[in-house]
């Protein structure tokens, strides 16, 4: 008698402590809402950086403090983190809650750009499409370079993507801008910077051909790849439509810093809002939502994000 009034409190005692704990969306949200809308500074800091190192390799080639070679081995590398602070802008996170600073994810955001000859705005409207139609094939404009058979058709398809060698992108495109005049605004005004660059290559190419290959063109087809495999391939490849399973957690082998911590975009794509650098507190918070809503992979994310924790995926 005494034994199974101890196993009843005992049940009891557990399902109380189930019942606790509380994984309601409104709970989820307030977690979520405690890691946005700080000034992101990290971004502000690697999008200059990074583009004054570029002007400054092309100013040591030129001068013959440099050799060819170092600098296309430096910015191979360094070119890559180009997006990652536009991308930052596109989602307000340079200037935070800070309705004054605003101006701060346009213009670090472009600037951040140049070395890969992109425009904020047009990168911005798109990605903001991706975002709210991820895997639909019909309205994701990176549907096409994310749902290949390997992650080097991917680092190909990226590129074919201007021009009519991608007729439903195009498609998509048109029908937004006849439909959104924001949208259009900023495509036009997006494609005047395009130009821009383009008129700039053109007149690098004639006065410093080789100069331009190795220090502009082939370092920005590279990251080109590079960041199409890792921010869509990767984390999205092979998944349906839908909030909580339309991007995974992955890993291949390598640490975050070298993807930039894609591994881990399912945060990003669960909550847009929160900055890239607060992400890894933000899963450990978030983690029981994200188990509990089956998001690719998060019952085999480690409790506590470390470092590197996602070289290997904890197996439970």
């Amino acid at each position: 008698m005494v034994m199974d009034q101890l196993a009843d409190k005992k049940y009891q005692l557990q399902n109380e402590t189930e019942v606790s704990v509380d994984l309601s969306l409104e709970a989820e949200k307030r977690i979520a809402r405690s890691f946005m809308g700080r000034i992101e500074w990290e971004m502000i800091a690697i999008g200059l950086s990074q583009c004054f190192l570029w002007f400054g390799i092309w100013g040591m080639v030129l001068a013959g403090l440099m050799p060819l070679w170092l600098g296309f081995s430096v910015l191979l590398i360094t070119v890559t983190f180009a997006y990652l602070p536009s991308h930052a802008g596109q989602h307000g996170h340079l200037s935070g809650n800070k309705k004054n600073l605003d101006w701060l994810n346009f213009w670090v955001g472009q600037i951040s750009l140049i070395p890969l000859a992109q425009s904020h705005e047009i990168l911005k409207v798109t990605h903001l499409k991706h975002h709210a139609h991820t895997n639909d094939p019909n309205n994701d404009p990176d549907h096409k370079h994310t749902h290949t058979g390997s992650w080097f058709k991917s680092a190909l398809a990226v590129h074919l993507q201007t021009g009519d060698r991608d007729e439903r992108l195009n498609n998509m495109l048109e029908r937004w801008m006849e439909s959104e005049p924001q949208f259009k605004e900023a495509t036009e005004r997006g494609g005047m910077v395009l130009f821009g660059f383009y008129i700039l290559q053109i007149v690098a190419a004639i006065n410093f051909p080789l100069e331009t290959l190795f220090l502009w063109w082939l370092p920005r087809k590279f990251a080109v790849s590079y960041l199409g495999v890792i921010f869509s391939h990767m984390p999205h490849r092979d998944l349906p439509v839908g909030r909580h399973a339309d991007t995974r957690f992955w890993t291949n082998g390598l640490i975050r810093f070298f993807n930039h911590s894609m591994q881990i975009h399912a945060m990003h794509h669960m909550y847009p809002k929160i900055c890239h650098h607060d992400e890894p507190k933000a899963i450990e918070a978030l983690r029981p939502f994200m188990i509990a809503k089956g998001i690719p992979g998060a019952d085999r994310i480690p409790e506590k994000i470390t470092n590197n924790p996602l070289t290997q995926l904890k197996t439970i």
